[in-house]
């Protein structure tokens, strides 16, 4: 969610403010783990392991929910679609990841064409929505192609296209175009993780794609 911005705060310093909400989470389940596992005795591996195995529909309805809130709260989807991959494989984590990334985007633009800049501003700050205006205006569907790896901004620019003239039909094409290839990458990334035993696989596609998406959309925006 874009909507908790400061007045005068860059993008950058927002999304190193993301980054750092990131590092806490992962820290605090670390924290969770160690206490339960090494101080009460708990091991939660086979537990996990069983869900893994055998995820079930409320699993896949949890990640599809995860996602489309996203628009409203401080979600890192990234790591929920790699959460997706691990749990359901690549295709099927793929397909509910893209389900999910693909709803928040709509429900962004959708809110956005309804209720106008109110409803924009209370989404994702009045600060994003006057500077993707901009960003948009020149761009238009590429701004939509290049912040599909980029928290925070993705979120303005689905407002930011509801409340232009751009077409619903070329919004929808252009988010898909964008989504497909990003859920699909990251779910790879939470299979092979799972598949390795290691998460060096996912740290290394999450760091990399966030990196890559980030110098586009700054040469483009500069």
């Amino acid at each position: 969610m874009a909507g908790a911005d400061r007045p005068g705060e860059s993008d950058g310093t927002r999304v190193k403010r993301w980054l750092l909400l990131l590092g806490g989470a992962i820290a605090l389940v670390a924290a969770t783990k160690l206490l339960v596992e090494n101080v009460l005795g708990i091991d939660l591996r086979p537990a996990v392991q069983r869900w893994i195995d055998d995820p079930g529909p409320g699993a896949a309805f949890a990640v599809l929910m995860l996602l489309v809130v996203d628009l409203v709260l401080p979600v890192p989807s990234s790591v929920v679609m790699v959460l997706s991959g691990a749990v359901f494989g690549v295709v099927k984590g793929a397909a509910i990841a893209l389900a999910g990334s693909v709803g928040c985007s709509l429900a962004g633009f959708e809110l956005a064409r309804r209720y106008g800049r109110g409803a924009a501003t209370r989404i994702a700050g009045a600060a994003d929505v006057a500077h993707m205006e901009r960003t948009f205006h020149r761009y238009g569907a590429g701004a939509v192609l290049v912040t599909r790896p980029l928290p925070i901004v993705k979120e303005a620019v689905s407002v930011v296209a509801g409340l232009s003239g751009m077409k619903r039909s070329t919004y929808v094409v252009a988010t898909f175009a964008g989504a497909i290839p990003e859920a699909a990458i990251y779910a790879y990334a939470g299979a092979a993780s799972r598949d390795a035993g290691s998460l060096v696989p996912a740290l290394v596609i999450l760091v990399g794609i966030a990196a890559a998406g980030w110098l586009v959309w700054r040469r483009r925006t500069e």
